[in-house]
C-alpha cells in the first residue's frame, strides 16, 4: 500500500478509491490556486488556463 496526500493508496486500487484520489487532489488544486489568486491578485481563470497549459488538471 502506497500513501500519497493523506490518502492510502492499495497495489490495485478500485474505482472508487481512485475516484476518492481524484477528488482530494481536484480539491488541493482548488485550494491552491485560489490561494494563489488571492496573494498575487491574479484572477483564479488566468491561473487555471496556465495551468492547463503546462499540463494540469485544473478543469474541474
Amino acid at each position: 500500500m502506497t500513501t500519497t496526500g493523506g490518502i492510502a493508496i492499495p497495489e490495485r486500487p478500485s474505482a472508487a478509491e481512485l475516484a476518492a484520489v481524484r477528488a482530494h487532489d481536484a480539491a488541493d488544486t482548488d485550494a491552491c490556486i485560489a490561494w494563489y489568486a488571492a496573494a498575487t491578485g491574479i484572477p483564479e481563470d488566468e491561473i487555471r488556463e496556465a495551468y492547463q497549459r503546462l499540463g494540469g488538471q485544473a478543469d474541474n
